[in-house]
């Protein structure tokens, strides 16, 4: 009997001993059975609660389902998870270390969102508990590990959650805290030596990731993750994380290295071992028969085609280096611009005559890697005598035309083959007009019959032909010198609020002040301004001018019109206009808000900046729709289009310092051009 007390209190005691070892990570008492509430909203709902530089705390029963993408086991994620349903994904804060030991990756969850806090930081909308001062400044707090089982509800595990499969260039706000892949993508340091991050470093590194058309964005380690001091592959391949972001940079989080699989060689192809080629040296491989290139040869070039007014099958392009030009053609559409330096290997490609034009053909379309935007070739100045007698020497090439006629057997349009004359020869220009579904935007619009320079790519189809790029390529010379230049402000004066067609031979010129690229303009649109004031532009097809840029344009003929408020010069074909000069800039007027909406009609087109004015919204946070301004003055809308590329970018609740340009739709309204016109 006594041994048997003897075993039993010797059991108690290794119980007790057993029961007090320290593990690494304590975890709040959650139950592990199937979640015990039904969701009765979602993360893009709790999300839509979040007003931008504030902290809001729920109060109504919200309750929401969804799944751990994102833990913190190889510490790239600290103090957090990331939880994504079928709308949208959010971090959730819990105060612990070691939380993938409770809610891992793929386990089903629900959230109580009832007396819990939604906030920010750098932009990204999380969920916590409450409010701290950190370093003078509030921040979310984290769910105490005491009270964690009264909010979060641990369901199945194993979940899956497919990524995303998403161009880099084509991110949303929305899918901030959402799984994402890209595929195709690499980095853009290919020092092998280079790691993940510093590890033992105490803090992060960001690394550039770029995809093959180079795009970029910012891949953010943490030198407390597990994998920091792992060399980074140098190759292409395939990458899976979390989309997020820091003020304005975008960023990727990977949660482990099992999301990175780069197997690939990289743009360009062959590791970069090619040997560089010029264009010349690669079209002297032709000797009239079909070859694959079985040498490692790269070529680097400048982009001579324009892809978007789709005069060109959207998978071929013209490239030219300072040697010679070639055709280009993808085995999908590309997204190169004119202008753009691509480099790119040509090993194994397709060197063959089409219609007598020579291409490198099948091209993959990850093979050019991007090198810089924005550059300009000089067309040869040739007659078309020497064009047609010497094709081979500018086939593929930017040339001119000087001191033409156009003319058409029947018809007056750019559609299909016109008939350029320099007294010379004669070449046909040909326009796409419905060819296998493909019409150039500038097809129906009318050619002028003055006497004009032609800017074109020399190209065969069976015979020798001509190829635009867009309508600034044709420029009217000569004009007997008729045409009067007027400010813009003479021309506004011509409108009494009845639309009519400017009967005068008259010419403005002006400075370019909106910037299509950001896409809050529609394509065909700009304003231009000088010094007497400003006015709305609507060409007939898209326009290729940029902020900066010094036109004219002439106007005999063209609707003076209002649309919704806004006066402009409308359906002006862009043969009307052309570029003077680039670079130049307008300075913005210093007004307030009463000001502009005093002297509106006066400033309508004008570019104003607008101090100490403060932002807000009747929902929502982000630029997109109408922004309420505020400048102690008066109010204002600003509007931005859902296309624009900063429409999902939340805006600045602090005092701000806005540049806009005056405008109307139905009422007053400004319109900025990217995010940098808005300084704090």
């Amino acid at each position: 009997m006594m041994k048997k007390l003897q075993i039993v209190f010797f059991s108690i005691c290794l119980l007790i001993i057993v029961s007090c070892i320290k593990h690494d990570f304590d975890a709040p008492p959650i139950k592990m059975d199937s979640i015990p509430f039904a969701a009765n909203s979602s993360i893009a709902e709790l999300k839509n609660r979040y007003v931008a530089g504030k902290f809001i705390d729920i109060t109504d029963e919200l309750n929401i389902i969804a799944t751990v993408i994102a833990d913190d086991a190889s510490g790239n994620f600290y103090k957090t998870i990331v939880i994504q349903d079928s709308t949208a994904g959010i971090e959730l804060k819990i105060n612990r270390s070691g939380i993938y030991t409770t809610f891992p990756i793929g386990m089903k969850i629900g959230v109580k969102c009832k007396g819990l806090t939604i906030g920010d930081y750098g932009g990204l909308i999380q969920l916590g508990k409450g409010t701290y001062l950190n370093n003078g400044r509030t921040s979310l707090s984290g769910l105490e590990d005491a009270v964690a089982n009264q909010f979060v509800f641990a369901g199945p595990r194993n979940q899956t959650v497919i990524p995303k499969v998403k161009r880099i260039n084509d991110l949303r706000f929305s899918e901030l805290s959402t799984l994402i892949q890209f595929d195709d993508v690499e980095f853009v340091d290919k020092n092998p030596n280079q790691t993940f991050a510093t590890a033992g470093g105490g803090s992060f590194l960001n690394l550039d990731l770029t995809s093959c058309d180079n795009n970029k964005i910012i891949l953010h380690n943490s030198d407390f993750a597990d994998f920091s001091g792992d060399k980074i592959p140098v190759k292409n391949g395939t990458i899976v994380g979390v989309f997020g972001k820091f003020n304005a940079d975008n960023q990727l989080l990977i949660r482990n290295l099992n999301d990175v699989q780069f197997t690939k060689d990289p743009c360009g192809g062959n590791g970069g071992q090619d040997v560089s080629k010029s264009i010349l040296e690669i079209r002297n491989l032709f000797s009239g028969t079909t070859i694959n290139i079985s040498d490692n040869y790269k070529i680097k070039g400048f982009v001579i085609s324009d892809r978007t007014t789709n005069n060109l099958n959207g998978q071929n392009l013209f490239l030219q280096d300072a040697s010679a030009g070639i055709a280009l053609r993808f085995t999908a559409k590309h997204s190169f611009n004119l202008g753009d330096e691509l480099e790119l290997s040509v090993t194994g490609v397709e060197l063959s005559d089409f219609k007598g034009l020579l291409q490198l053909n099948n091209l993959k379309i990850t093979s050019p890697k991007l090198i810089s935007s924005g550059n300009t070739v000089t067309p040869k100045i040739v007659s078309i005598k020497n064009l047609n007698t010497s094709i081979e020497n500018y086939e593929s090439q930017l040339v001119i035309i000087k001191n033409a006629k156009l003319s058409k057997s029947s018809g007056n349009t750019y559609s299909g083959t016109v008939k350029v004359d320099d007294n010379t020869d004669v070449i046909d220009l040909f326009t796409a007009f419905t060819v296998g579904g493909t019409i150039a935007t500038f097809a129906n619009d009318v050619f002028p019959t003055s006497t004009v320079d032609v800017v074109a790519i020399a190209s065969q189809f069976t015979s020798n032909q001509l190829l635009l790029r867009n309508l600034s390529d044709v420029t009217i010379i000569g004009g007997g010198g008729t045409t009067e230049l007027k400010s813009i402000q003479e021309i506004r004066s011509l409108f009494s609020g009845t639309k009519l067609n400017i009967a005068n031979d008259y010419k403005i010129k002006g400075i370019v002040t909106s910037e299509k690229n950001a896409l809050n303009i529609v394509a065909q649109n700009i304003y231009i301004q000088d010094n007497s004031s400003a006015i709305a532009v609507r060409f007939t097809a898209t326009q290729p001018y940029n902020l900066g840029d010094e036109i004219e344009i002439n106007v005999k003929g063209m609707e003076l019109s209002e649309f919704n408020g806004l006066l402009q010069i409308n359906n002006v074909p862009l043969a009307n206009s052309s570029l003077i000069n680039i670079g130049q800039t307008i300075s913005p007027k210093n007004l307030t808000i009463q000001q502009v909406i005093d002297q509106f009609e006066a400033l309508e087109g004008q570019l104003v900046k607008i101090s100490n004015v403060s932002m807000s919204k009747s929902s929502g946070s982000t630029y997109s729709g109408t922004v309420i301004l505020n400048d102690g003055t008066n109010s204002i809308d600003m509007f931005t289009r859902s296309q624009a590329l900063f429409s999902g970018t939340a805006f600045n609740v602090t005092p701000v310092s806005v540049t806009a340009i005056v405008s109307q739709f139905t009422s007053k309204q400004l319109l900025i051009r990217t995010l940098a016109d808005i300084v704090p």
